[in-house]
């Protein structure tokens, strides 16, 4: 028996909308906003493991000088700051123009 032309069935449309919808909200994540969101993860991940290190638990084997400079609340300040504005800048061309 010769099927009639067609979408397919109810069953396979649903799956080919689920699959158009996948990919266009996986589009929206670009490599960029990946990065960004990265970055401000660190950030957080810092914050938190310099916090701990004063109250007293030590996962990293340095000076507690050396942890405030290299791995402290200013580090994870700039990586929350940069993955922010890597996340919400748009490309060249892409924002609104002046007119004059």
């Amino acid at each position: 028996m010769k099927r009639p032309h067609g979408n397919g069935t109810p069953d396979q449309r649903r799956r080919k909308q689920r699959q158009r919808e996948m990919n266009r909200q996986l589009r929206v994540w670009t490599p960029r906003r990946v990065a960004g969101w990265i970055l401000v993860v660190l950030a957080v991940v810092m914050g938190i493991t310099h916090w701990l290190a004063h109250l007293g638990w030590r996962p990293i084997p340095l000076a507690m000088g050396w942890q405030d400079l290299v791995l402290g609340y200013p580090a994870a300040g700039v990586l929350a700051v940069v993955g922010s504005i890597v996340i919400t800048s748009r490309r060249p061309g892409s924002g609104r123009q002046n007119h004059r």
